[in-house]
This record gives C-alpha cells, structure tokens and sequence, in this order.
C-alpha cells in the first residue's frame, strides 16, 4: 500500500516484546514505513505507554514474564483510551484454536507466528496504519464541523440580536415618524390658512410681495404632501393588515384612471393580465400607485412614454414577481442601494419634484406583505422595479 507511506503524517506503532532481539527484528521490517516505531519490554511498560498515546496497532508478544501478552490485551481493552486500539499477537508457539480462541477474547485482531515473514507482517501493519489515519482525518473533519456548527450557532444567536434591535429601532422610527408628522399638520394648516387670508389682499401687494407670497404657498403645498408621504410611510410599517383576495388587474385599471398625472402626455401602456394575490387591498394599492406614478413621472422628459406591467413566477415556484417597467429617465446602478431609503433621492428637483418616501413606503408594505423589492435601471434608458409577493 504505496498510499500509506506516501503521505508525511506519522502514526505510532507499538512494539512489545522481551527479547531485545525480537524488537530489533520487528523494527528492522517495518522501518521502511517511515512510522513512529516505539518499543516495550514488558506488559507493564506497554500500559504506561498506551496511557499517554495513540498507536495505530500494537504487536504482541504473547508469553512475556510478569503481566503476559493475554493479560495485557485484556488491560488494554478495559482502558478507554485504548479500548478500540487494534491487537496484532506475535508469538512463536504453536497456537491451539484454544489460544486463538483467547487471543481474540482478549481482544486481538489477528496473529503472526515466529519467525515473522517480514513482507506479511508489513502489509498486515500498513493496513492499520491507513484506519489510522482515515480515522484521524475523520476526527478533524468532525471536530471542524463542530467548530463551524458552534460558529454559526454564535452568529446565529448575534444575527437574531441585531435582528431585535432593527426591530425595536425600526418601530421607534416609524412612531417617531407618525409623531413627528401627525403634530406638523396643525402648524401647517395654520400657516396655510394664514396665505388664503394674505391671498385676499394680493392685488394690494406690490410684485415682490406677491413673489414672496407665491413662494411661501408652494412650500406649503410642498410641506403638506411630505407630511402626507411620511404618515404614509410610518403607517405601512405598523398598521394592522387584513389578507383578501385582490383582483390587481381591476386595482391597476382604478390607479391608472384615479391616481395618475396623465394629463397631455402620450403613453403607451402594456398591461398584462395579472393573477390574483392576497394582502391588505389599501397597502398593496399604494405600492402600484407609488411605482406607476414614479414611472409616469420619471417619464414627462419623453416624446412618448412606454410603461409596462407584468409578472412571472419565481424559480422556485414559491413566489410571484410584478415588476413595472418604464423608459424613462432611469440610473445608475451603483447606486441602486439607495432607491429604498428614506429621503434617498438620485434625482434634484429641478429635474423631478419628489420627497424620497415613496420607494421607502413600497419597501416596507412589501417586507411586511413577506416579500423583497429591487431595482434595475440605466442612465438615460429606464428602469424596471420588481417585487415579490409569497403565494
């Protein structure tokens, strides 16, 4: 067996016998192995020396003074250590079947006879060298498996820790966000009920008062739909949702005639028929109407916009993935991470009035609904923003 001395780990093979000579011999033949080779004279010396290390296959000698070989396999098999350690006898005795019988009682797994034929006796040791090593490969793949199963349980535990205080952050900020929103439209309405009353005495004003004045109102207009946007945001991440069958293609058909600024434009529309899902009809509602009307929107620079609506199924077959897709303005995908963010906005507003909410509210209905969102797009070609919903 070339393998078994081709590789640079050594095992420990024990030699035991009383006569120096015999070690000697022993030694001799199986040097070539390029083994740990560690002799003992005696019964007792072999105990103390399996007491502090692993062999890969002790030799025998079965009539020794003092404690014998039998005796000694028999200790040898009563120790945990070396309870599975295999027992080669190596005797120059006749032996009975009522000493092999004994032999193997005691624990041995084969025997030679003396004088030992050196080329038997190597083959019968390479055998036991290989199970060694097998054995010691299998108890460091078993141990790294063991290490990496109590990593990931570490990582696991840490995951599911941060996991919690996303959570807990998360519901601070949508609450914040509600707080901070709900509280803003009473000053706000003030202030807007204030210009309708300046706006009575307009023709009054000269022009830069009346400049001044349109200024104020558009920032307010501009401040109401983003108290409007953030309430929605802060809504979609803790509101109770029902789970109703929804018929999306009469709920497109309802935005595309309610929700969107179509007004002068030329789009060409590709809806396909989409299937029904269930979910809350009012959040899911407001994730169709957010992307149909950034896609109207991200569009107004073109002759004529193409905006398309479709679905397919996941590879797995566990999900269903709309996506709605525009030949618009699109963006560069290095910062695609960005999109979903609160306030992330890729666009300024002299090229397209926005408040950075909406891709944030898709999100968090989506996540909520047990789904994921992305987007793909490239400067000046469009973009296409998927989701997915679980059967």
């Amino acid at each position: 067996m070339s393998t078994s001395t081709s590789t640079t780990s050594k095992v420990k093979i024990l030699l035991v016998d009383d006569e120096p000579s015999n070690l000697l011999s022993m030694e001799a033949a199986l040097e070539c192995l390029g083994q740990e080779l560690v002799k003992a004279n005696s019964g007792e010396e072999a105990l103390s020396r399996l007491l502090r290390d692993d062999y890969a296959v002790v030799l025998l000698d079965g009539h020794m003074p003092g404690i014998d070989g039998f005796e000694t396999a028999e200790l040898i098999r009563q120790r945990p250590r070396s309870r599975h350690t295999p027992i080669i006898f190596v005797t120059g005795s006749f032996v009975s079947e009522e000493m092999m019988f004994k032999g193997y009682s005691s624990g041995a797994v084969d025997y030679i006879i003396k004088p030992v034929i050196t080329g038997i006796l190597r083959a019968k040791v390479e055998v036991f060298i290989e199970l060694a090593r097998i054995r010691h490969q299998l108890e460091a793949e078993v141990d790294d498996k063991i290490r990496v199963a109590a990593k990931v349980s570490k990582l696991n535990l840490e995951l599911e820790k941060k996991n919690r205080e996303l959570r807990v952050a998360n519901s601070s900020l949508e609450s914040f966000s509600y707080s901070v929103s709900h509280d803003l439209r009473a000053p706000l309405s003030h202030i807007t009920g204030y210009i309708g009353l300046v706006e009575r005495y307009k023709p009054q004003l000269s022009e830069e008062l009346q400049d001044y004045l349109e200024k104020v109102k558009k920032s307010a207009i501009r401040m109401r739909e983003l108290i409007h946007s953030m309430l929605n945001y802060a809504r979609s991440g803790h509101v109770a949702m029902s789970e109703e069958p929804i018929d999306l293609d009469v709920l497109i058909a309802d935005i595309v005639r309610e929700d969107l600024r179509t007004e002068d434009r030329r789009i060409e529309w590709t809806i396909a028929k989409l299937p029904e899902v269930k979910g809350d009809p009012t959040l899911l509602r407001q994730v169709f109407s957010n992307l149909l009307s950034n896609a109207v929107k991200y569009t107004g620079l073109r002759p004529v916009a193409k905006i398309e609506v479709g679905w397919n199924e996941s590879q797995n077959g566990n999900d269903r993935i709309f996506f709605v897709r525009d030949n618009g303005a699109g963006f560069d995908m290095k910062y695609v991470n960005q999109l979903f963010g609160v306030f992330q906005r890729l666009h300024s507003d002299d090229q397209f009035e926005g408040n950075g909410v909406g891709l944030a509210t898709v999100r968090a209905i989506v996540e909520n609904h047990g789904g994921k969102t992305w987007a793909e797009g490239k400067e000046d070609e469009g973009s296409v923003f998927s989701f997915s919903l679980p059967k």
